[in-house]
């Protein structure tokens, strides 16, 4: 899976609906971050896709290896995220 797109449609706290699309597809995802709600709204951009990685491993294509997860450098870099 090659994610595309990150979207960040509703923020309500520290949790989101976390849009990723992809070429064949698109996945919504509810994701959370650990960071006070005062944080900055990219420190919580970032947790929003570690967590959103974390949520699209544990998928069962995924975990079992029938898929891969790709993730575009540069959208990592634009969301700082340092760790996978």
């Amino acid at each position: 899976m090659h994610i595309s797109s990150v979207k960040f449609p509703r923020i309500t706290g520290q949790t989101v609906l976390c849009l990723l699309t992809t070429d064949t597809g698109a996945v919504t995802l509810h994701c959370h971050s650990t960071l006070p709600i005062r944080a900055d709204q990219e420190q919580h951009r970032s947790e929003w896709f570690k967590d959103a990685l974390r949520q699209q491993r544990q998928m069962p294509e995924i975990r079992s290896g029938e898929s891969e997860l790709y993730v575009c450098q540069d959208l990592l870099f634009d969301l700082g995220v340092t760790e996978m």
